[in-house]
């Protein structure tokens, strides 16, 4: 939601809107906090069911985001040339048209397998240019991966926490050139998927975890302070850095606070807004290039519409398309997930393990 107001309110929202949000990027900030949720679910997920497994893991993950993204890939090129059969006069705000050789076959064909590390690079025309954080993840699941095929040769049930633990010690340095800008960009992200990777062993009660958590908050505040920005669009405020590193403390906060609490109440709600959110962040850029084709200037109306269009979108194509993949997600777990179910580092069993 953070992220598709951000979006929205940068090339869809009228100026005053536009120039209050400008100063505080909440879609980023959320996508950082995405990260370190992200750490500390699919550490739970390996923990829990994917021990030694890191084929049926990685087939998981890929049943998760390659469906979405491949339709949300494909309704954004047909927006774009919806956009250009129309004669649109706006594609973002910053940005009256896109490159004549976009559907060039060997960029689209890129654009469909964006998700990839590192094939950015050969990429002339993002045609859902939020696709970098999903290769981020994609990155973060290949990393993940790989150490749980390095922990079942370990001994001892720990064999998996071990190796991560050793990978983190040796992402250490290319985190360091990361966020000074000599490094893999991507790399830069490190301390935050550490952070809920730590956040998990500490509910688990292991100092190891705790020790995890208080060496990535300093490092998350230096990557924040320092990561490079474009600079404001045209008329907008810069960026207010205090405000950024309020907002990720808040949401890190509530994150850490919702980890060590056991809700009892609404987890089948909770687990329909979490399905629907991977979604919501995919289709909301294809809505904004129609809503942006078919309006013309900038109004409240038009910018509470296409982010409810938006959120109807998701809807349904999470209905269309969930039910089908969720089955072969089942099959791969080796079970369902079962309605109002406790997530596992929650049950007792778990928290004295």
């Amino acid at each position: 939601m953070l992220v598709m107001l951000q979006h929205f309110a940068a090339d869809l929202a009228p100026a005053p809107l536009a120039k209050a949000l400008a100063p505080y990027p909440v879609g980023g900030i959320a996508v950082l906090a995405f990260f370190a949720l992200s750490g500390f679910v699919i550490t739970e997920a390996i923990d829990c069911i994917y021990h030694q497994r890191p084929r049926a893991f990685l087939g998981n993950r890929m049943l998760r985001i390659l469906p979405h993204f491949l339709l949300a890939v494909a309704l954004s090129m047909l927006a774009h040339e919806i956009f250009r059969a129309t004669g649109g006069m706006r594609l973002w705000r910053s940005q009256p048209s896109f490159p004549l050789d976009a559907f060039a076959p060997a960029n689209v064909t890129l654009n469909f397998i964006g998700i990839v590390p590192f094939v950015d690079r050969y990429i002339d025309y993002n045609f859902l240019d939020i696709t970098w954080a999903v290769r981020v993840e994609m990155a973060f699941y290949l990393i993940m991966a790989g150490c749980i095929a390095i922990g079942r040769k370990l001994p001892g049930r720990r064999g998996f926490a071990v190796a991560a633990s050793g990978v983190l010690v040796l992402l250490v340095p290319l985190f360091v050139l990361a966020v000074s800008g000599r490094g893999i960009r991507m790399l830069a992200f490190v301390p935050y998927f550490a952070f809920g990777t730590g956040l998990y062993f500490a509910t688990l009660g292991r100092r190891s975890g705790w020790l995890t958590v208080a060496l990535s908050v300093p490092a998350m505040l230096w990557q924040c302070i320092l990561q490079q920005s474009s600079g404001p669009a045209p008329g907008m405020l810069p960026p207010s850095l205090v405000g950024q590193i309020i907002i990720l403390i808040v949401l890190l906060s509530v994150l850490g606070v919702l980890a060590f609490s056991n809700i009892a109440q609404g987890r089948d709600a909770d687990r329909v807004l979490g399905g629907l959110t991977y979604p919501l962040y995919l289709y909301h850029e294809d809505v904004l290039v129609i809503v942006l084709t078919f309006t013309v200037g900038y109004s409240y109306g038009v910018f509470v519409g296409g982010i409810l269009l938006s959120l109807l979108v998701a809807i349904a194509l999470t209905a269309l398309i969930d039910p089908i993949v969720t089955r072969y997600r089942d099959k791969v777990r080796g079970s369902a997930l079962q309605k109002g179910d406790q997530p596992p580092s929650l049950r007792p069993s778990a928290v004295l393990r």
